[in-house]
């Protein structure tokens, strides 16, 4: 699983995360797979730089299993057959 900054969102950025985190050639390597999930910028909820919330702006549960990002990651995940 990948996760990129804030201002570094393929909107924002193309696919230069990916290409030059090299993680790719090691997930190769190594018989993995890379998961990149983007979180896009937005007016509503809060968030102009495309950041993953680390810091509440989907609310106040924003640290928890049930969080819209949490469950959305791991539900990418169970879709790999994870």
């Amino acid at each position: 699983m990948a996760l990129h900054d804030c201002l570094s969102a393929q909107q924002l950025l193309g696919t230069s995360f990916a290409e030059k985190g090299n993680l790719d050639t090691y997930a190769g390597t190594n018989d993995l797979v890379v998961l990149y999930p983007q979180a896009v910028s937005s007016l509503w909820p809060v968030n102009p730089q495309g950041c993953w919330d680390r810091f509440g702006y989907t609310g106040s549960d924003y640290a928890v299993k049930s969080a819209p990002q949490m469950t959305a990651i791991v539900s990418m995940v169970h879709a790999l057959g994870a």
